[in-house]
């Protein structure tokens, strides 16, 4: 389906104000992560093909969120938090905009995931240098997110043979196990190092590992018509994640980060217009 990124920009920055709003109010640190970060630096703006806004948080000020956002944010924002819904298995906060629809693609018969308009927030963990308590902490971790999918996983997501096999072996362990019972305990395990304290910085996919230094502290810079923090370490971040960063790539690699099966500026996913 066809979007119109420019108006979905608009509308994401309206959310990252309400977001960015209420963390002033509470003190709670953030800032542009990923795209939203590159895009400050090379457009001071959103990346012009770009159809999200990505902010992160250190874990305890994302706990914070979590409690306090659901009460504090205006009407028309929802939070769709991880841990209360089956899909997807990441751990992400996103706040949307209940009146719009966005629903990717992948998701489509995930109905407790469908979303309108929205900005994903990240959280942050400290993590170790190399070594033996890093080698155990990876493999704990590694343990913990095929456990999350498998208990997040429904019948219908098997498609070989070798998944079904294990989905009818492993059913047992739902007996006492709920879906998010995993991502809980990966939480716990990994919230046990602050950004502040450890020389490493894992973000909560654990794509990558960026020096803590990075995004210990912000600096403010021109995104659209505000301000916002990003790492003060921006070149060394961004470098990490891009390479390159000052690059753009090339015109055919330019397209929307996530492709949608449904979209509308004016009508809710909450409508499921899209049957009627």
């Amino acid at each position: 389906m066809d979007v119109d990124v420019r108006a979905v920009q608009r509308r994401e920055l309206e959310i990252l104000k309400e977001v960015a709003a209420l963390c002033r109010r509470h003190g709670l640190r953030w800032w542009a992560d990923g795209g939203t970060c590159l895009g400050a630096v090379r457009h001071q703006g959103f990346i012009p093909w770009d159809d999200d806004v990505d902010i992160a948080m250190p874990r305890e000020d994302f706990e914070r969120f979590r409690r306090i956002a659901p009460k504090e944010l205006p009407e028309h924002l929802a939070v769709q938090d991880y841990d209360r819904i089956r899909h997807p298995a990441h751990s992400i906060l996103k706040v949307h905009d209940r009146r719009t629809t966005f629903v990717e693609a992948p998701l489509v018969g995930r109905t407790d995931a469908y979303t309108g308009i929205f900005l994903d927030i990240f959280c942050y963990d400290g993590y170790p240098d190399p070594g033996p308590e890093r080698d155990r902490l990876d493999r704990q971790l590694r343990f913990l997110k095929r456990l999350n999918g498998f208990l997040r996983a429904r019948w219908s997501d098997t498609v070989t043979v070798g998944q079904k096999v294990r989905y009818v072996l492993m059913s047992p362990l739902r007996l006492w196990m709920d879906y998010s019972w995993a991502s809980r305990k990966r939480d716990a395990l990994i919230g046990r190092l602050s950004i502040d304290d450890a020389p490493w910085a894992n973000e909560c996919l654990g794509w990558v590992l960026y020096p803590s230094r990075c995004v210990r502290q912000t600096v403010e810079l021109p995104f659209e018509d505000m301000m916002i923090p990003c790492p003060a370490g921006t070149d060394e971040y961004l470098t990490v994640l891009y390479g390159d960063y000052m690059q753009p790539p090339p015109p055919e690699e330019r397209s929307p980060g996530h492709p949608v099966a449904w979209f509308s500026m004016d009508r809710s996913y909450l409508d499921r217009w899209w049957e009627k």
